[in-house]
């Protein structure tokens, strides 16, 4: 039988002191969100704990495009043998997440532009759809349970994790009573399968323009003008795809191997 491991004791099962005598050169910030997000939390089999881990961190952005997890450390890394390993990576294959390459290697797989933009237009058109049916259950603590999101996500202040958790709650409470299981299904597999994309383009600038579009969404819906909101909803899923496509553009016209540039803070004048 599997080994199990607990909530808050991602250990139990593995072998601490080998955790504790190696130094893997994977960082822990890789998979942080294993840590605080309870839907991440129950107990699982060492392979399913480890799966979830590689795999919530590949939706993160935690990992690029191309880049390749090596057995060995992420063996170390979780102190377990590699056999854990190469089972979650299996699964994660099956998934189509990671691709196997010659000599036993993995690298995580990845989209092009035109992929992920596609993606984006069919979410927008499903999840704009799946509001106009939700439409018609709508109740007031509906309403309540939309405002409460938008008044927590106004305290973040970075474009992390938590904010990623907070905008899926906001969605899921848009389109939850559309009673449509299939679509929502396809909705939040291609939701994520793009978040990583659009992680890596966030910033402060583009969490308040979302946060606004938040509440302008949600604003419709307290006037109960559905088909305002769901008009509101598919506009701002769509500008992910525009702020995810300027960014391509930017690294396109980028020398190679040249970083982006960072905005200089300008000397305090003297008064």
């Amino acid at each position: 039988m599997a080994a199990v491991i607990e909530r808050g004791g991602a250990e139990s099962g593995m072998d601490q002191n080998n955790r504790m005598r190696v130094k893997p050169r994977i960082s822990s910030k890789k998979f942080e969100r294993m840590e605080w997000d309870p839907n991440l939390r129950e107990r699982k089999t060492i392979t399913d704990y480890l799966a979830t881990a590689l795999r919530t961190a590949i939706y993160d952005g935690q990992f690029a495009d191309n880049e390749e997890l090596n057995q060995v450390e992420l063996a170390e890394f979780f102190g377990v043998s590699r056999v854990p390993i190469r089972e979650a990576l299996r699964q994660l294959q099956a998934e189509g997440l990671v691709t196997a390459i010659a000599h036993h290697r993995t690298i995580v797989s990845g989209m092009n532009l035109a992929q992920i933009l596609e993606a984006i237009e069919m979410r927008a058109v499903l999840e704009a759809h799946l509001l106009r049916k939700a439409g018609r259950r709508f109740e007031k603590a509906d309403v309540d349970r939309l405002r409460k999101i938008c008044d927590e996500t106004d305290q973040i202040k970075d474009y992390g994790s938590r904010w990623v958790v907070k905008n899926w709650e906001f969605h899921r409470a848009l389109y939850g009573r559309s009673e449509s299981p299939a679509i929502i299904e396809a909705v939040e597999r291609i939701q994520l399968n793009v978040e990583r994309y659009a992680r890596r383009t966030g910033n402060t600038a583009r969490l308040r323009q979302a946060a606004a579009e938040h509440r302008q969404i949600l604003n419709a819906v307290e006037r109960k003008d559905f088909a305002k909101a769901s008009a509101l909803l598919e506009g701002h899923i769509l500008h992910t795809g525009e702020a995810i496509s300027e960014d391509h553009e930017k690294a396109a016209a980028r020398p190679a191997g040249k970083p982006p540039l960072k905005k200089q803070k300008r000397p305090a004048t003297r008064k």
